[in-house]
């Protein structure tokens, strides 16, 4: 499986390669919301579209781990409050002290 990826890694890096060496002499100035590059090469452009990307996905990736984490810490602290608890339930009934319930009045004490 690994040499399928180191493969389609080579292959797809040839395609770029090739693409990048026709377009270089391509000059290009991009526009984003009423900024305006200077004019630079179209590769420089695609790559920093490509590192942009990977930079956007790299923080809603971390952004997205740091709630997982947050929500298994709590699930955590939720789990060892019920551990416990059935801990002290189980215990209980071995210790035989049951708590003194009073009892409803019955129909044979009201008259």
């Amino acid at each position: 499986m690994w040499i399928l990826r180191w493969i389609l890694l080579i292959i797809v890096l040839f395609f770029l390669v090739g693409f990048l060496s026709q377009n270089a002499d391509q000059i290009v100035s991009v526009r984003i919301m009423g900024w305006t590059s200077p004019d630079l090469p179209l590769s420089y452009a695609l790559f920093l579209a490509g590192l942009a990307g990977y930079a956007l996905c790299l923080l809603v990736a971390l952004i997205n781990q740091i709630r997982l984490r947050t929500q298994i810490g709590t699930l955590r602290k939720q789990n060892r409050e019920l551990q416990s608890e059935l801990d002290r339930l189980r215990n209980f009934a071995l210790e035989g002290e049951f708590p003194a319930v009073e009892a409803a009045p019955s129909e044979e004490t009201r008259t």
